[in-house]
This record gives C-alpha cells, structure tokens and sequence, in this order.
C-alpha cells in the first residue's frame, strides 16, 4: 500500500509558464487552456460589457502587464471554506479575514498586487458555478479542477496546481486499488472530482457537503474508503493521526488534474488579468512558497 505525501516537493507538484497541457481527471485526456498571452480583449471594452460579464470590471487604459484595458477596483471571489489546506476557515485570522489557506493567499496577493480590493464569498461547492452564472460572484477559487464539461459554462486561468484523486481508509483495508472499491461503502464530497470519478467508475456511494464529515463517516465505520483531491486527503489524516487513516494512490485511475480560477465565460478582462497574475505568481516560485508554508507533509 502506498501512502502519499501532501506535496512530495512543492516545485515538482506546480506548473512552468508554458507548461499547461496535461491529463484531465479520472483517467481522461483534456487541453488545458492557454495562457494569458493567448486571450484577446478589445482595448476599449466598455463597463457596460464588464457588467453584462458579472464582476467589478471597468474600462481603463492599457496594462503590459495584464494585457487587458481594464482596471479592477474590486474581485469577489466564491469559494468552499472546506477544503484544507486550499481554503478554511481560521479562528485566529486568514489570509482574508477569517479565510485562509493557499488558494486565499493567492486571492489576497492577486488584489495586492492589482491595487483591488478583495472579498470571499464562501458558498457550497456544488453551487458556486450557479454563483458565477448570477453575478453574485466575479470568480471561482476554489481548488476546482479544469474539466472539459466545466468548461463549457467558465472560463478558465492558466493552471496554477497539479492534483490527483486518492483514497482515504483505515489501516489494514483490503483496497490497494480503485477497483476494490466495489462493493465496499464509498464515501465522497458532493460536487468533489471524487465524486465524478466513483460515478464513472459505475459504484453506489453516499455523498457529504463537507469534507469532514465523511472523514467522520470513515472514522466511525459506516464507509470503508473516501475519494478526495490528494492535497486535502493528506491533511485529514494529519489532522487525525490517532484513527491510523491511510492513503492510497491508484495512478492508472486517478490521472493528474489541474486546478484553475474561473470566470464567467466572454470575461476577457478578467481572466487577462489572473492569467498575467498567475503566470507570475507560478514563475517566481510564490505558488510553491505558499503550498510549503500551508502544507504539513507526512513523515
């Protein structure tokens, strides 16, 4: 049995500008998107048309730097605060208010660096594309994996994380693999990858809202193994180390995925200037630094 690592070394786990093409999840083959110095954007783009797009967006002068005509004076964000270490919520202060983990660190110096402010609207999983769809929110970070079917309804960033499915059981579990999960009670988060890929692979499961509770559902002994992103596995069975928790990889299953922002699709604005965020932020190593400073590896 094989047991994972949260990030066997952060730099290995993230992209290099150019580097955006890789496997989708759950074994599928899929283009990631191309980067910032793809997109196009009328220089005249009016507020008008940022409105129709649903965020904060205004007509400006020109940026090398984004290359975009928009000037951003405010990015609301949705996120699921329960998905550690990407985005939780802390007692003693986050990175945005009572918000933390990586994917808020990344959100703050997104703002910082565009003079904007920066709010988070935390909302359920499942719905924060519905969230996106109605303007309540100008982008999604969230940990969300880039999917072909995702893609048809966002826009997506540049990728900025390479993640892969695992499975969490106890110790001395008989699954080795995601094929032995049949049979057994399955347990993932509701609009998860996880999710996805259990459906795909034809088996009965019971989903949870909340990550937690079907580690709990684990712990207690009404499922056998839960199906979740490989980061956040690591950090439930840290955060649990006296339940003798395993992980288990299954590579030839559970392909690599990449992680994205999303905005409503046509807001070339928008993603122009995440995109030019992005792409420097994964260059000079501030992903990597904040996956080290969030992440807690396994021994």
């Amino acid at each position: 049995m094989k047991v994972m690592k949260l990030i066997k070394k952060a730099t290995a786990l993230f992209l290099t500008v150019g580097m955006i093409a890789s496997l989708a999840a759950c074994g599928g083959a899929s283009s990631a998107p191309a980067g910032a110095n793809d997109q196009t954007a009328d220089t005249q783009e009016t507020d008008a048309q940022a409105a129709d797009a649903g965020t904060t967006v205004s007509a400006a002068g020109s940026t090398a730097a984004a290359e975009t005509a928009a000037a951003i004076d405010k990015i609301v964000f949705g996120t699921n605060a329960e998905f550690p270490p990407f985005e939780f919520i802390s007692s003693t202060g986050g990175a945005i208010g009572e918000f933390d983990g990586i994917d808020m660190a990344i959100a703050k110096q997104i703002g910082d660096d565009l003079g904007a402010e920066v709010a988070i609207n935390n909302i359920e999983f499942d719905s924060l594309l519905i969230a996106l769809q109605n303007g309540q929110i100008d982008a999604i970070i969230a940990g969300m994996t880039i999917t072909e079917e995702r893609k048809e309804s966002v826009d997506f960033t540049t990728p900025y994380y390479n993640a892969t499915q695992v499975m969490i059981a106890k110790e001395g579990t008989d699954i080795t693999k995601a094929a032995d999960m049949k049979g057994k009670n399955i347990a993932v988060i509701q609009g998860y990858t996880g999710e996805t890929c259990v459906k795909d692979l034809g088996f009965d499961y019971v989903s949870f809202k909340k990550g937690p509770d079907a580690i709990m559902d684990l712990i207690n002994g009404k499922s056998d193994v839960v199906v979740i992103d490989s980061a956040t596995a690591q950090k439930y069975v840290n955060d649990n180390a006296g339940q003798k928790l395993v992980i288990i990889e299954d590579n030839e299953q559970f392909a690599n995925e990449e992680y994205g922002i999303a905005v409503k699709k046509g807001n070339t604005a928008l993603l122009n200037a995440l995109n030019a965020e992005i792409e420097k932020m994964v260059a000079d190593g501030t992903v990597a630094n904040l996956a080290d400073q969030y992440a807690v590896a396994a021994e």
